[in-house]
């Protein structure tokens, strides 16, 4: 049995990191799918905005620490995690702060793979949900554990971590007590396997 967790390359996936208990059968690996160009294409699409954008862009500016070591190995596209998991074989996949999009070829592996998202689904699902929720005053949220489908943030939901947003505080304060919420989501998952993991031995 292992676990393969697959981190997003930002400062929130380093901090992140730096919570991970670094264990045999934990598998860690980065998410490189994003960049510039998408960022572009997603706001000339109108998915997300450029006030946004500067906001998010802002935040990780000011946020402490570091994004994960060049060390960790990288996935950019789907063929990079078909190959990681034909390699690895793990039992479950855990998604936090990834951008790649899981096509149907991955989900057809039957490997189960979750999501870690920093707000309510569906209802808050996809990029911009801190603001969203912000917007619409839903203050009341909870970092959400889902399995991944071919939807996004659409799947069955399986844990959840509650926190409350402030109209208030600075849109980097929201989002550092959303992704605080988030980590904790996902630290819980990864201690929930290793203890199943020493109870099967």
């Amino acid at each position: 049995m292992s676990l393969l967790v697959i981190l997003g390359n930002d400062k929130l996936g380093g901090l992140a990191l730096s919570k991970i208990d670094h264990q045999d059968r934990l598998h860690l690996q980065i998410d490189r799918s994003s960049n510039y160009r998408r960022v572009i294409r997603l706001v000339g699409k109108g998915i997300i905005s450029i006030d946004l954008v500067i906001k998010m862009f802002l935040s990780e500016y000011k946020r402490r620490g570091q994004k994960p070591s060049g060390n960790y190995h990288g996935i950019q596209r789907n063929s990079d995690l078909i190959r990681s998991l034909s390699t690895l074989k793990p039992t479950e996949v855990v998604l936090f702060r990834a951008g790649l999009i899981i096509n149907k070829e991955v989900l057809g592996m039957g490997i189960p793979i979750y999501n870690i998202h920093a707000a309510r689904v569906p209802e808050y699902g996809g990029l911009g949900s801190i603001a969203r929720a912000l917007k619409d005053g839903a203050l009341e949220q909870f970092a959400s554990l889902h399995t991944v489908t071919s939807k996004i943030d659409e799947g069955k939901l399986l844990d959840s971590e509650n926190f409350l947003l402030s109209p208030k505080a600075s849109y980097f304060e929201n989002e550092q007590t959303a992704y605080s919420a988030a980590i904790c989501l996902l630290i819980r998952r990864i201690q929930a396997f290793q203890g199943n993991e020493r109870n099967n031995e």
